[in-house]
């Protein structure tokens, strides 16, 4: 029978910037808190100011037992973090992996490096189930999924339809090739040729880059937005389009535009197919003229924009606190018992 005792529990976490993976890590920390458990999340980065955190947050120059503080999880939230998880003397090591960083291009002189960090074998949590497929075949590490939750303000405002601009918007910085941003300008440069009025907003976690505006000047452009800033910019659209690459770990952009209302065109890649099949429009990644047909579509016909609304809503529902934060609950006894050394 599964031991339900409250844990100490750390996060072990690389940086503070403001990014969707660093804000999961933050999110699961306080839901486990809810649940009981003590957590402490040990950062190198500094506190960070775009999102709540209890006060158990510590920055540290490294990940050593002089300043991790002794705890039964030590969860490894990057490649990085594996070996200093590992190697600390008391509990036991998690990775909690939310990509596979050796299935990107920029890092490629690293790759060795974050296979051997994958190669240690110790219970694994990932955000989807084609991360768990990798980590268990691959690998051969014992898994279990626990996907990013949904905070209250992630909430919709009563819309019937697209507005007569509709208003399209892109996220993430231009300059991630991996989120595809180029595939969208060129998307939305297709649908201005075909009569299609509307307006480009823009949202990253970077200032407008000249590079980006060489390629097309938005209408809006937002950056460095808190996540309930982010939430209400949502509201007020029409239409995202999410190109990411099939490198794409989760695509949390999706699962917050959906919840906010807000249909979706996204890339048809393993991390969308996991959540979003049936409620967003998916098409072939890198693919510019697809994303264009489909966003006419949707945004041409009331019915289907209603529609693609309300199944956004209904999938998103599957990602309250309450159900992640029973999952949470349920992994990190799972990983505390030992019984993950039995493969499941």
């Amino acid at each position: 029978m599964t031991d339900r005792r409250s844990l100490r529990i750390n996060y072990l976490l690389e940086d503070t910037a403001l990014f969707g993976g660093v804000k999961v890590v933050l999110h699961h920390a306080d839901l486990l808190r809810r649940a009981g458990h003590r957590v402490t999340v040990v950062s190198r980065g500094p506190r960070p100011t775009w999102y709540p955190t209890a006060d158990d947050f510590r920055m540290v120059p490294e990940f050593t037992a002089e300043h991790v503080p002794d705890a039964e999880l030590h969860v490894a939230t990057f490649w990085t973090t594996v070996a200093a998880a590992v190697a600390l003397p008391t509990g036991r090591p998690v990775h909690f992996c939310q990509g596979f960083e050796a299935a990107l291009e920029h890092n490629r002189d690293e790759h060795p490096k974050i296979l051997e960090a994958y190669s240690t074998v110790i219970p694994t949590w990932t955000v989807s189930s084609h991360l768990a497929a990798l980590n268990r075949d691959r690998f051969q590490r014992p898994v279990r999924i626990v996907p990013p939750a949904l905070e209250p303000y992630w909430q919709p405002m009563d819309r019937s339809g697209p507005g007569p601009r509709p208003r399209v918007l892109v996220a993430h910085p231009f300059e991630f090739y991996m989120k595809g941003v180029d595939t969208a300008l060129d998307a939305v440069r297709l649908l201005r040729q075909r009569g299609v009025d509307l307006q480009l907003v823009r949202l990253s976690q970077w200032p407008l880059s000249d590079a980006e505006r060489e390629v097309m000047e938005p209408d809006e452009f937002h950056h460095h937005l808190d996540p309930p800033e982010v939430a209400v910019l949502l509201r007020g659209c029409d239409l995202l389009l999410a190109p990411s690459w099939e490198s794409e770990g989760f695509g949390l952009a999706v699962l917050e535009a959906m919840a906010c209302g807000l249909p979706v065109v996204a890339s048809r890649i393993p991390s969308h197919q996991g959540f979003a099949s049936g409620a967003a429009e998916l098409v072939s990644s890198g693919d510019a003229e697809a994303f264009a047909a489909a966003a006419e579509r949707i945004l041409a016909s009331g019915l289907k924009w209603r529609t693609m609304r309300r199944c956004g809503l209904e999938r998103a529902e599957c990602f309250s606190e309450e159900a992640v934060g029973t999952t949470l609950d349920d992994v990190a006894h799972w990983a505390a018992s030992g019984g993950w050394g039995q493969r499941a």
